[in-house]
């Protein structure tokens, strides 16, 4: 379910883990983030945004527990 992102300069793709609950952010850095218990709605809504980097400050950092991907 991998999108790219192109209406993004700072997400380069995300996905969304169905079994995990989990978003999966690939930076424009090369960075791999995972939010855990993230609704799966963000992940609609980030492909559909005129500004994927605003959604995601807005709606997702800080309000879900999340790891870098190693």
């Amino acid at each position: 379910m991998a999108h790219l992102l192109k209406s993004s300069s700072s997400i380069e793709h995300i996905d969304y883990h169905d079994d995990k609950d989990t978003l999966e952010i690939k930076f424009s850095s090369g960075a791999i983030y995972h939010y855990k218990d993230c609704e799966k709605d963000h992940f609609h809504a980030l492909k559909g945004a005129a500004s994927a980097g605003a959604y995601f400050q807005k709606h997702i950092l800080g309000k879900y527990k999340y790891e870098k991907a190693t």
